[in-house]
C-alpha cells in the first residue's frame, strides 16, 4: 500500500481532497498535514512514498518543504501542487518537485 502525505496550510483545502480520495484508501494510506513543520514531523514517525504540497504557505513554503523531503528522504516521490502557475514559482520547484501541477 502505497503512503501518501498531503500537505497544505489551508485544513478545508484537505478536508476536500480526503472526501474526494476517500473512495482510496483500500488502495493508499493517506495522511494529511497543515503545514511545513507539521509534515515534516508526519515524515519522522513513517517514511511515505510520495509527499504532495501546495507551493503557497506561510513560514515554510512547498519548495523549501520538498528541498528537506529530498535531502532527508530522497526515495520520496515529491509533487507541488498549486492553484497557481507563476513561472517564479515553478522555477523554485524545480530542484526539489518531481513534478509541478496546476
Amino acid at each position: 500500500m502505497k503512503r501518501i502525505l498531503f500537505v497544505d496550510d489551508e485544513s478545508k483545502i484537505l478536508d476536500g481532497i480526503r472526501r474526494m480520495l476517500h473512495t482510496e484508501r483500500a488502495r493508499w494510506d493517506l495522511q494529511f498535514a497543515v503545514g511545513g513543520d507539521a509534515a515534516l514531523k508526519a515524515c519522522e514517525v513513517g517514511t511515505f512514498d510520495v509527499v504532495i504540497s501546495d507551493m503557497r504557505m506561510p513560514g515554510m513554503d512547498g519548495a523549501t518543504l520538498l528541498g528537506h523531503i529530498r535531502d532527508r528522504y530522497p526515495s520520496t516521490a515529491r509533487i507541488i501542487l498549486s492553484g497557481y502557475s507563476e513561472v517564479a514559482l515553478a522555477t523554485r520547484a524545480v530542484p526539489v518537485a518531481h513534478r509541478f501541477l496546476t
